[in-house]
């Protein structure tokens, strides 16, 4: 169940469209079914990095299996490159933080996997 968190200093037109997207870039990434994915996208104006308020992203991507290692060499590649284009920055303002979930501790409709 990857769950994909994007927290930006740009101001989004349409941010439930980016999400869609994003969505479902993670899910063919990671080889996911869609209806596996979560995406949330907050705005936040304070949001810096390298010392300047400049347009820059941070993602958290967290999954259960299919990330880690050579794997995440795709990914951060794929969301680079989508998020560079959609938002136009400057891939360089892009930072990803992947990790490996433990099955066990994800929950769904009141039950956890394990």
């Amino acid at each position: 169940m990857p769950i994909c968190q994007i927290t930006t200093n740009v101001q989004l037109s349409d941010d439930k469209a980016l999400s869609f997207k994003v969505s479902e870039t993670i899910a063919e990434l990671l080889s996911r079914p869609l209806g596996h994915v979560m995406t949330i996208i907050t705005y936040n104006s304070s949001l810096t990095f390298g010392g300047t308020g400049k347009p820059a992203v941070f993602v958290y991507l967290g999954s259960a299996g299919s990330v880690g290692g050579k794997k995440n060499k795709p990914i951060v590649a794929g969301v680079t490159e989508l998020l560079a284009s959609e938002l136009d920055i400057d891939p360089n303002r892009i930072n990803i933080f992947i990790e490996e979930i433990d099955i066990s501790q994800l929950g769904l409709g009141g039950k956890t996997f394990v």
